[in-house]
């Protein structure tokens, strides 16, 4: 019998189509332990390298410093920098082929924005992008200096030219579904008549083209759910999780008893993982493990779950690790750290892990400024530093926060014609 975890209920129908214009808002009791008086927070920052989008540079080599064309799977590589609402994509060697420029003021020009007052768009950049065949992207936009950070999302053409903009306060990170929809973490400020404003987090669900369908409590879903003793009675904030990964038909065969359309969520300060289903609103499986504080988790083959440990074993920030994890047998299966003699690897926010098809690893290394990928080995096979530096002697270095590796293929025969320089 295959390894599986058991997951209960399905996803209504109304959630798998999912194209109908409405909001579900999930009702909003158990605020007990949520954070009171929450307010915005908003910094005046004169100088954008001296925020935290931007760290102290470990290393002078910038662009490609490590390709082996034999090992290493070939392909555009996607990612987004903190420097500015940009996405880059650059070849194997880092030739830039294509980039796509989102400044915040153009995004919110048409009104309907949650931040009344945002920083200036030499504070915003995008935290996550993912582009589509035929040039299309969509960005998430997030803002140095500000509390809580997210300003939005916006989906753009391949001239960058704005198709739509959803700018509530989402945040972290965001994934497409199979029938276009779009997943995305969101979060904000909640008052009832009788108990002080918290921090809620959400997750968003909305339709193909931009508009809210569907916004769920995280910390309902967890208190309606059997996991609920995760939340500890003494936490001072409302869960809030950091990675979302849409399962789709492929992964729910593999893994999952039930329907595609339920979603992995990331939990890094209860050190949790779970599973929420949109069409009961509630968590249906969830676990502690190995990992530490990790910020993202996907499902790879065989149902294992890929995790970016940003705390490490220590817990304290050092060095980091990507894990595979059997989340059945709870044993960790593969795992990735800096060996002796490689470039150190550690970021204590952000970072990511993408399995690509081979079954080499993309890591997003953020506070390194980082980019790179590794074999079934641990050998580095590819590797791609930030080439935008600031600050005297060139000191400061952007975070790098999104990678994505592109198949040539994939891209409409139109789009790989544009990018051609």
């Amino acid at each position: 019998m295959p390894k599986k975890i058991l997951i209960a209920g399905g996803v209504a129908a109304i959630i798998a189509a999912g194209l109908a214009a409405f909001v579900w808002i999930l009702p909003m009791d158990g605020l007990l332990n949520r954070v009171p008086d929450a307010t915005e927070q908003r910094t005046d920052i004169a100088d954008p390298v001296t925020s935290d989008h931007w760290r102290d540079a470990t290393r002078a080599e910038r662009l490609v410093t490590v390709w082996d064309p034999r090992n290493a799977e070939r392909g555009f590589t996607l990612y987004t920098s903190g420097h500015a609402a940009t996405a880059q994509l650059v070849t194997m060697i880092g030739h830039p082929m294509h980039e796509w420029t989102l400044p915040y003021s153009a995004a919110a020009a048409g009104g309907n924005a949650a931040v009344a007052q945002p920083q200036p768009d030499s504070l915003v950049f995008l935290r996550k992008a993912r582009m589509f065949p035929n040039g299309d992207l969509i960005g998430l936009y997030e803002a140095a200096g500000h509390t809580p950070p997210g300003y939005g999302l916006v989906k753009v053409d391949k001239n960058s030219g704005i198709i739509w903009a959803y700018l509530q306060r989402v945040h972290s990170d965001f994934d497409l579904a199979p029938d276009g929809r779009v997943f995305v973490l969101a979060e904000d400020f909640l008052k009832e008549d009788d108990k002080p404003v918290i921090l809620e987090s959400y997750l968003t669900i909305l339709t193909p083209d931009g508009r809210e369908a569907a916004k769920l409590s995280l910390s309902d879903a967890f208190e309606a759910s059997p996991f609920s003793g995760l939340l500890a009675p003494s936490r001072s904030a409302a869960p809030r999780a950091t990675s979302i990964d849409v399962i789709d038909d492929a992964e729910a065969t593999g893994l999952f008893e039930g329907r595609a359309g339920q979603a992995l969520l990331s939990f890094p300060d209860l050190g949790v993982l779970a599973v929420i289903d949109p069409a009961s609103g509630q968590i249906t499986w969830a676990a502690r493990g190995a990992w530490n504080g990790q910020y993202d988790a996907s499902i790879v083959a065989d149902g294992h779950i890929l995790i970016f440990d940003n705390r490490g074993e220590a817990g304290d920030g050092k060095a980091s690790r990507v894990l595979e994890i059997d989340p059945v047998t709870m044993t960790t299966v593969w795992s990735y750290t800096a060996r002796p003699g490689q470039t150190p690897f550690a970021s204590a926010t952000r970072g990511s892990a993408e399995r690509l098809p081979g079954g080499n690893t993309l890591i997003t290394e953020a506070d390194g400024g980082r980019l790179f990928e590794v074999d079934r080995s641990g050998t580095v096979v590819w590797e791609f530093t930030n080439p935008v530096r600031g600050a005297q002697g060139d000191a400061r270095i952007p975070v790098v926060t999104s990678g994505q590796r592109i198949e040539l293929y994939w891209l409409d025969a139109d789009f790989r014609g544009f990018t051609r320089p």
